[in-house]
């Protein structure tokens, strides 16, 4: 019975664990394009063939097609055998990204509307973000017993302090380059890892 319900509770956290490698995976997909079609939109170097309304648009879609995303893994992870308290971490975690998100658009809109314009407001945007992303990444890397979520949390709040130092428009390529290769990489290492570098392991 003992080993019953230790494999029913190690089936569990492979399918939560599963669910994040996917949430990693669509982020990283949505940063690579996202910013890299801003980095485009901005005329560096040799490109300028995208127009900027563009580029912002394809963004936005990809960033709150993320959010979406990652707002149905929390909230699906109160089913597939994981009950009681894990239920309501998974369900409270998920919904934290859409309210964190929604919460800093306004934050931002509020600087906007006080003066917060030009580069600044080019760095202000995906800076506050990524910095919040990294945030949500150690907390849940905390809640899950995820090492390399948390480790991912760390890494991206340094992406978001180092890309502002670059300035505009290379911050841009910055977070185009080295998150999503960050993503991928705490992806894979949850996917074929050390067990206890799994979610609930």
């Amino acid at each position: 019975m003992l080993a019953l319900m230790d494999d029913a509770r190690h089936s569990a956290a492979r399918k939560l664990s599963n669910r994040y490698i996917s949430l990693f995976v669509v982020w990283a997909v949505a940063w690579a394009i996202g910013f890299g079609i801003l980095y485009i939109t901005t005329g560096a170097g040799a490109f300028d063939v995208v127009p900027t309304v563009v580029g912002w648009t394809v963004f936005a879609a990809l960033i709150i097609g993320a959010i979406i995303w990652s707002t149905i893994v929390g909230i699906s992870a109160a089913g597939d055998g994981i009950r009681g308290p894990s239920q309501l971490q998974g369900m409270l975690y998920g919904l934290s990204w859409t309210i964190t998100m929604f919460m800093a658009w306004l934050l931002i809109a509020g600087l906007q509307r006080n003066g917060l314009e030009g580069d600044l407001l080019q760095l202000v945007y995906p800076g506050v973000y990524v910095f919040l992303v990294g945030v949500l990444y150690l907390s849940g890397g905390a809640v899950f017993r995820a090492v390399p979520m948390y480790v991912l949390g760390g890494i991206l709040i340094v992406v978001a302090c180092v890309a502002t130092f670059f300035g505009y428009p290379t911050h841009y390529l910055v977070y185009a380059t080295v998150g999503p290769a960050a993503m991928l990489v705490v992806a894979a290492l949850m996917a074929w890892g050390p067990r206890r570098m799994r979610i609930g392991s």
